[in-house]
């Protein structure tokens, strides 16, 4: 029996709440419905009736008039109320796609942004490398230019101190010295011969030294006192 009152409860439960949500359903039309019926029912109404049962039909009619603006109300509060949250979601998802467009934006300018500064980056060192090499080639061009000046003026110099040289040096065809030749040139001469005759082979830069010249310059000498016939082309040079 306890299960069978049980089985029955749980049966009835359901239809009790759909049975009372159905009565407060009918429930809310009424008010609706009596201001709809009434106002016909005040205009249809003979002119002759009471001032009291007029007034009285008034004072209902002003108190069923804010039932039904009330529950006429309610019923919009509620549409409003059920169509807010639409709105709701539709103004989230607009602000949610912007949010996500703003970030695209924001992203793509920044890639557009390191992509400059690595490019103005790059073209600073290629303008730094192109400076470097510009100064590099100039240097080694004065440099040479310097080589060069001063290969000039150490053959002038060269030049003019044998120019100097040879004039103390000079021999006639038969291999004696002109009469008019100083004592001293013809001492340095002597002792430049000598040197060589008793070294036989003597090397340039000592040469050079032993007299004060310059390695050309005693090649120069050699060679015009062999010419000369001053010294005989029997010794060796290095």
């Amino acid at each position: 029996m306890e299960l069978v009152a049980l089985f029955f409860t749980v049966l009835l439960l359901p239809t009790l709440f759909v049975l009372l949500l159905w009565r407060r359903s009918i429930a809310r039309r009424e008010p609706a419905q009596d201001v709809a019926v009434e106002p016909v029912a005040a205009a249809a109404a003979p002119a002759r009736a009471s001032a009291g049962r007029g007034s009285r039909m008034r004072r209902r009619t002003t108190a069923v008039v804010p039932a039904a603006s009330s529950s006429t109300g309610g019923v919009g509060d509620e549409e409003e109320e059920e169509e807010e949250p639409e709105g709701y979601y539709v103004a989230k998802a607009s602000k949610k796609k912007d949010a996500k467009k703003q970030e695209k934006e924001a992203r793509r300018q920044a890639e557009i942004a390191a992509r400059e500064a690595k490019s103005e980056k790059l073209d600073s060192y290629a303008a730094a490398r192109r400076k470097r090499d510009e100064e590099r080639e100039e240097e080694d061009r004065l440099k040479e230019e310097a080589a060069r000046e001063q290969k000039v003026r150490e053959e002038e110099a060269a030049n003019a101190e044998f120019d100097k040289w040879k004039s103390a040096f000079v021999v006639d065809t038969e291999g004696t010295m002109e009469n008019d030749v100083q004592e001293e040139s013809q001492g340095l001469l002597f002792d430049f011969v000598e040197y060589i005759k008793k070294h036989k082979c003597v090397a340039l830069e000592d040469l050079a030294a032993e007299f004060n010249l310059r390695t050309q310059v005693s090649m120069q000498h050699l060679c015009s006192t062999e010419t000369g016939g001053v010294q005989e082309n029997s010794c060796c040079y290095l």
